[in-house]
């Protein structure tokens, strides 16, 4: 009696299925892991940069004051809220002399918000010297 082969049949074992959909679980998983922090840096990106622009046109508003005696003179601390897309930013900021001489000033702010119950905050020095 002549035995028949069957043909050897091609194709993935169930175990090699699951082992590769299990890999492919962990890959993915990683994957959308990394796609959510994205977003959470790019909204706190978003948020430190309108704070920074914020303080930037402050501080420009502010340096006109140093050509001027009576300005100069005038510059101390302040504090003022503004609102942008519904979040308010807070600036506080304090002027110190910067050199022992009477010059030079230094202020410093601090931008602070909160976004949906996370604080955020950024600091910022400027220097303003007198020129006459």
């Amino acid at each position: 009696m002549i035995m028949k082969q069957l043909p050897r049949q091609s194709g993935f074992t169930l175990v090699e299925v699951l082992i590769a959909s299990a890999i492919l679980a962990v890959g993915l998983l990683a994957v959308s892991t990394m796609i959510a922090r994205s977003t959470i840096q790019d909204s706190r990106a978003y948020y430190l940069t309108k704070a920074s622009m914020l303080i930037e046109e402050f501080l420009e508003q502010e340096s006109h004051k140093q050509y001027t005696n009576s300005a100069f003179n005038s510059i101390n601390g302040t504090s003022n809220s503004t609102t942008i897309d519904g979040i308010v930013y807070n600036i506080d900021c304090s002027v110190t002399n910067a050199t022992p001489e009477d010059f030079c000033k230094q202020m410093n702010c601090i931008v602070t918000w909160n976004n949906k119950g996370k604080q955020g905050n950024t600091e910022y020095a400027y220097s303003f010297c007198k020129y006459d």
